[in-house]
């Protein structure tokens, strides 16, 4: 059985991404929201969400189809904490837009290992900060990523 798009595309950015939080030792993207009730300590974070997944038959009298997979990565910061990476200081919504253009850039730089794990034909829709929903000064940036997959019986 193929993995689910949202556990390919976790385990690539775990391998991936730059934690800035040097302090901690274990995960930090995640296929869920944070709770607004965690420590400094848990922040920057990466969650990674279905969007949406649509689907198509591929041919007539088969069950044969093609799926669009849609994926949100939210990027979470805690304003007011300065992480420091090649005597750079990264802190607030410079930290967050540096963690999501970082993610952007994973997701191009490797779109053949997404096309091996089955995800094929990357786009990024969408890079947007959100406020709305933001308190407690955690900041969010959201990257909408589509892939397409065939599922062939």
């Amino acid at each position: 059985m193929e993995k689910e798009p949202i556990i390919i595309v976790q385990d690539l950015l775990r391998e991936k991404l730059h934690d800035y939080n040097t302090s901690r030792s274990g995960n930090w993207i995640y296929p869920d929201f944070p709770n607004v009730t965690l420590s400094n300590d848990s922040y920057p974070r990466v969650s990674v969400t279905d969007a949406d997944e649509p689907a198509k038959r591929m041919s007539v009298g088969t069950s044969n189809e093609m799926q669009t997979i849609d994926i949100d990565v939210n990027v979470w910061v805690k304003s007011g904490i300065i992480y420091e990476r090649d005597n750079e200081q990264f802190e607030g919504a410079k930290l967050r837009d540096a963690i999501a253009r970082e993610t952007a850039d994973v997701f191009r730089m490797n779109q053949s290992s997404l096309g091996e794990a089955g995800l094929h034909n990357y786009e990024r829709i969408g890079m947007k900060t959100i406020n709305s929903e933001v308190t407690d000064g955690v900041l969010r940036k959201q990257i909408t990523v589509r892939f397409s997959r065939a599922v062939i019986n």
